[in-house]
């Protein structure tokens, strides 16, 4: 009986251990005092770097939530900027899923993360069909949704994008989490042009009315319950 309890433990076990977070092999973590506005990714079999990133910046791709869904960070974790070069296991390839739990579990280790969950009323956004003038993707080419920045100016290049792509990438710019609730799930050529800054002297539209004008969709906004990350502590990386 004891054995037959024994085996039977470890078979419930032994899942629940094979989907524990992945780690990095290695991970380099320095302050980058370049001065330069943005940051860059760099993502190849066996290595991922992030150079010029904020803090903020790796808890939001740690936890795949838009930023305001982040409450509690402290002040210098939007500020300051670091590089970090990660190495995973020789031989495995990670998925979205994988890359977010590795860098969560670095920032717990390395950066003391500490945090809980919890649920607020936020102001949010639902993408809704509005007359899609979408083009559905024929032929090769490799997907890719670009942003492009010139002052105020902004394009969205789309090839074979998706709208679950998309609601991120909006989400960004509004301020707030968008859900797709266009019935769209296709792959689709497009481009986006919009004007961010509503007192810019460059006239054009706004994202909402090019949303509507240029792709035949639209953004609706309601206050709903969201989920969000609070974090209890946070502190500058450790030594590599």
């Amino acid at each position: 009986m004891r054995v037959s309890f024994l085996l039977a433990a470890s078979l419930l076990i032994a899942p629940l251990q094979a989907q524990a977070p992945a780690a990095f092999d290695a991970v380099s973590i320095r302050p980058n005092t370049s001065g330069a506005p943005g940051s860059e990714t760099d993502t190849e079999r066996g290595r991922i770097s992030v150079i010029n990133a904020t803090p903020f910046s790796l808890l939001v791709r740690a936890f795949g939530v838009s930023g305001f869904q982040i409450v509690g960070a402290p002040d210098w974790s939007r500020t300051e900027r670091y590089d970090v070069v990660a190495t995973v296991p020789e031989g495995l390839a990670l998925n979205d899923r994988d890359r977010q739990a590795s860098f969560e579990r670095m920032l717990v280790e390395r950066w003391q993360l500490r945090y809980h969950r919890d649920t607020r009323n936020l102001r949010v956004y639902s993408l809704v069909n509005d007359g899609s003038k979408l083009v559905p993707h024929s032929g090769p080419g490799e997907y890719g949704m670009k942003v492009e920045r010139a002052g105020p100016r902004v394009t969205l290049r789309s090839t074979r994008g998706n709208m679950g792509r998309l609601v991120e990438i909006l989400g960004g710019f509004v301020g707030s989490v968008v859900s797709n609730d266009s019935g769209l799930s296709g792959e689709y050529d497009f481009t986006l042009d919009w004007v961010q800054d509503a007192a810019a002297s460059d006239s054009g539209p706004t994202l909402f009315t090019a949303l509507r004008e240029q792709l035949g969709l639209r953004l609706v906004s309601a206050e709903k319950p969201t989920p969000v990350i609070v974090i209890d502590n946070f502190e500058r990386p450790s030594e590599n």
